[in-house]
């Protein structure tokens, strides 16, 4: 497959070019942290670290430390509303880019920010996904995400509109108006969650619900294989999944040409490295994984020196992949399409620790199913019952499927499912994230 580079000179320079460069980039974004920003200085002095004489990327990860959610938080409560991570870039009196977590996770929002000079990095940054998705300057792209005060839909817009596409923003309207929209501009792309992707070609009479959309840029939520060759097909066209956070400021990594790959061969979405470090870490023990294990994503963001995001726990696992093991050679470190996903949404039923993603799998790789959902309950000796209730496609008598699904749970997943049919339309399809786990336990 040809590679369709945005930038010849990097993505196809050794790994030890673009680590050097990574280096570079670091020590000048330390010593300004030094500087400027109390929070950071503060939280390194108490580590015993000073980021001073850093000579190395592994004396980086060695010497300074990790931060997360729950230091954000307390910095926010004791100097609100923004935290002195921010007042450096507050006394600048330049414009700055607000965004907030979703506060999903009960421990409140965090707040996390750019200058406007920063933001236009970020939009440097999504032009690496789009060129390789094979989109070009002029190409029209629907962006599905609301426009809100979380990042996810505000940085794709800008994104898309700083690699020179025209962005139509359709976020805020109903299924039925999108779908309308769709099929008179017939948009080259669209920019959306894999689960909103399924809804709108569920909603849809037609297929595929858009004749001519070339690349899916899916995003915001993680999913399995089955899921997204189910998308494709539905839509007859190729997924090209990426990965980001509110703490990154944007999606950092991208898939490229060869899109998901094979379910023998997984596609790599591929981290843009001269702008962002990424460790995958064992949580245990902090050691940086090899390639093909799994791990903890770490994050640091290599231009955001007013706005520092330095050796961020993200809290999403994911499998490592090495510079230059991807089939495109691209020099970049990357993460194994299909294992990126939270490391709170892991399950343990039955003494056994089961990702969704993998429930996924099995389930959607069934081609009469539309949607599923699991319940989980205890019995009388609050032992652990799981149950999955499957909706059939329309039209498909689902008598046969029980049996058939929870063999293939049992020989994938290790533990026994009940399985029950449950009518069309009983499940809704999600509009945005997909939460097809319901956790009714009594412990």
């Amino acid at each position: 497959m040809e590679p369709r580079y945005l930038d010849p000179e990097l993505e196809r320079a050794s790994p030890e070019t673009i680590r050097a460069l990574q280096l570079q980039r670091l020590e000048t974004l330390l010593e300004k942290t030094r500087s400027v920003n109390a929070f950071y200085r503060d939280h390194w002095k108490a580590a015993g670290a000073d980021g001073c004489g850093i000579g190395s990327l592994e004396e980086f990860a060695a010497r300074i430390p990790t931060v997360e959610k729950r230091h954000f938080m307390e910095d926010q409560q004791a100097h609100p509303p923004y935290g002195r991570r921010l007042e450096h870039a507050l006394s600048l009196g330049e414009p700055l880019i607000i965004c907030s977590t979703s506060g999903t996770s009960g421990q409140g929002q965090e707040l996390h920010a750019q200058t406007a000079a920063e933001f236009e990095v970020t939009q440097r940054v999504y032009a690496y996904g789009l060129r390789w998705a094979g989109l070009a300057r002029g190409d029209t792209v629907f962006l599905t995400m609301p426009i809100t005060m979380t990042s996810g839909g505000r940085c794709e817009y800008h994104g898309a509109l700083g690699a020179g596409l025209t962005v139509s923003a359709v976020g805020n309207y109903d299924v039925r108006r999108k779908l309308d929209l769709l099929r008179r501009f017939r948009p080259a792309a669209l920019f959306g969650t894999t689960s909103y992707f399924a809804h709108l070609a569920a909603v849809s009479e037609e297929r595929p619900p858009s004749p001519g959309i070339r690349a899916l840029l899916a995003g915001g939520e993680h999913a399995g294989f089955s899921w997204f060759r189910r998308l494709e097909a539905a839509w007859d066209a190729p997924v090209f999944d990426r990965y980001g956070s509110t703490q990154s400021g944007n999606d950092h990594a991208f898939a490229c040409e060869y899109g998901i790959g094979t379910r023998e061969r997984p596609g790599t979405v591929h981290n843009i490295d001269p702008y962002h470090l990424v460790e995958v870490i064992e949580p245990e023990t902090g050691r940086h994984v090899r390639h093909g294990e799994e791990g903890e994503i770490v994050f640091t963001s290599l231009y955001r020196t007013d706005t520092p995001a330095i050796r961020i726990r993200l809290r999403d696992r994911a499998i490592w992949h090495e510079p230059g093991s991807c089939r495109c050679g691209r020099p970049f470190t990357g993460l194994e399409m299909c294992s990126i996903g939270r490391l709170d949404d892991m399950k343990k039923v039955k003494g056994v620790n089961i990702w969704p993603q993998a429930v996924d799998d099995v389930i959607f790789a069934v081609d009469e199913v539309d949607e599923y959902q699991v319940v989980l309950t205890s019995d009388a000796t609050e032992a652990d019952v799981a149950t999955v209730k499957l909706m059939p496609k329309s039209g498909v008598r689902g008598d046969a499927l029980p049996p058939r699904v929870s063999a293939s749970l049992r020989e994938r997943i290790g533990i026994r499912f009940r399985v029950e049919v449950v009518a069309p339309g009983t499940l809704r399809h999600s509009e945005y994230k997909a939460r097809r786990w319901i956790d009714e336990r009594r412990r």
